[in-house]
Formats: C-alpha cells, structure tokens, sequence
C-alpha cells in the first residue's frame, strides 16, 4: 500500500515524542523548517573544498571529519546519537552534492543504518519501501534486483513517495529500501548515520541482515568480497554483531545460505542492466 509520509515543524517535535513515534518504532518521518546557518550561501565547490578528505567523489559522497559533523548537526540528532543503545562512528556525517536527474538505483544502506538526511539545496524525489515488504538482493548485497523501469507494486509493497525540499530533515530507519531522484539544478544534503546496537529481526530484512552476519561470522572468506568491513560493522565490529547474531541459528544460517543462492539466476538476469544504472549513477555528478 502507498502510505503518506508524516511531515511535522520540528519545534512542534519534543525528543520524547520523536523516540516514541518514530525512533523505536523504525518509522520515517520528514521534519521540516530545520535550519542550517550556512544553507544559503554554501556551493558545490565550497562542499567539494570544504569535505574533500575521504568518502566517494565519483559518486557525489563526500565524509565530514568530526568536528564540522557535530558543529552542523541538528540538536534532534544530537540527542539521538547520544543515546546508549546507538553506535556512532568517527565519521558519522556523509554530503551528497548531485546535479539534476541524477537517480539513485533502489537499495537499503550497510551497517544496518539510521540516516538522516536534511535538504540544504535543491529538491529531491524519494520513494522508501518499508523492510516488511523488501525487494530482492543479489547474494549479500543491498542493492535491489529490478530494473531501471520499477515502481512500488500498491498490493505487494508497503511504501512512501514524496518530495523532499530545502531545510527539511528525513529520517530514514534501517532497512528501508530507497531510491531518490534529483529534482533540481543543485543538490546538497548533509547525512548523519548510527546503528543501533541492538537487532531488529521482526522484519524480512533485519532478520535477513543478522543471518548474513552469522555467515559472515562462521565463513569470514566472505568478507573479502563484501564492500563494508565485517571488523568495523555499525563502528562497533563483533560487539554489535554479537547482539544481532544471538537468536540466529545455525539452521537459520543454512536456510539463508539457500534463499542467497536461489537469487543468482535472477542477479545474472539483471546484471547488465543494474550494471549500466550504476554507471549512470557514477557518472552523471558534478565535475569538479
């Protein structure tokens, strides 16, 4: 079903409602008329000076280091990153910098993320699809298998799609697939992250995510050929996947084994096409 996504002022957003409502229940919410002292006057080239120190330039990703993160950070965030049962990394502050029609492929973030992301500039089309009602993955992978013409299906997919506009704050839980289209002649959003330390295996994709944590775990081979690093997960490594693993079976890890392999035909389907929509996402950025 395609749902409405909540969208509230944030002085109208007390902490305790925001954790009760949204937090702990894993809900997306926009909140908008969110400040930022130098949203007007920042441009691409200062957010390329400015963040140029790690990160994916090629893919408009750019990291902050710590300071600029906190001085930035709305104090919602703030109170959420200081919570005991969220992990915070060194670099926990992401910028995107997109041009127009630049088009992100659907996928879900590593590390079993929270993100929020707030509009500096621009406008961007979002469409979240609920971990309930996932799409499929390649084998250990968060990218989606469908192709460049895919939309939510109302009877199959729970789901959100709106657009997200200048000094409004999403707040995207863990597992929520994504896609997200530019809207405007320059993009910039800032991006904060944590993982929560505990699991959430009451959805489809949080219990997939701790099954293939638990393989990680047993055949560490894998790792080699997965993006993130099994050491540094939710920037707590084995204490985090400790928690996540603890009601997952070794029965539970061979049947997953099973529903990762089940995909591959379909993977090889796709594969040229999901490899040109990656190519389109790298390509079409600022040129800096």
């Amino acid at each position: 079903m395609k749902h409405t996504i909540d969208k509230i002022p944030l002085s109208q957003m007390s902490y305790e409602r925001f954790v009760s409502e949204y937090l702990l229940p894993e809900r997306p919410i926009v909140l908008t008329s969110v400040r930022n002292h130098n949203a007007r006057h920042i441009t691409a080239k200062e957010v390329h000076a400015l963040f140029d120190k790690k990160g994916k330039k090629n893919i408009g990703w750019y990291d902050a280091v710590p300071s600029v993160a906190e001085e930035l950070m709305p104090k919602l965030v703030q109170q959420v990153f200081a919570r005991e049962d969220m992990s915070v990394r060194p670099l926990a502050m992401r910028v995107f910098m997109q041009p127009n029609g630049h088009k992100t492929l659907f996928h879900y973030d590593g590390n079993s993320l929270h993100v929020f992301n707030l509009t500096l500039k621009g406008k961007k089309r979002w469409i979240l699809i609920s971990p309930h009602t996932p799409l499929p993955s390649p084998p250990f992978m968060f990218v989606s298998l469908v192709g460049k013409t895919f939309y939510p299906d109302e009877s199959k997919h729970d789901f959100y799609d709106f657009e997200l506009d200048e000094g409004e704050l999403l707040f995207i839980p863990r597992y929520w697939i994504h896609s997200v289209e530019t809207l405007a002649e320059e993009n910039i959003n800032y991006n904060w992250v944590c993982t929560p330390v505990f699991p959430r295996i009451d959805s489809r994709s949080g219990r997939r995510e701790s099954e293939l944590l638990l393989i990680r775990k047993k055949l560490p081979f894998i790792n080699r050929f997965l993006v993130d690093e099994y050491d540094q997960y939710g920037g707590k490594g084995e204490e985090i996947i400790e928690k996540y693993i603890a009601e997952i079976g070794i029965s539970d890890m061979l049947m997953r084994i099973m529903k990762e392999l089940i995909v591959i035909p379909k993977t090889l389907f796709l594969a040229k096409e999901i490899k040109s929509m990656a190519k389109d996402f790298e390509k079409n950025n600022f040129n800096l």
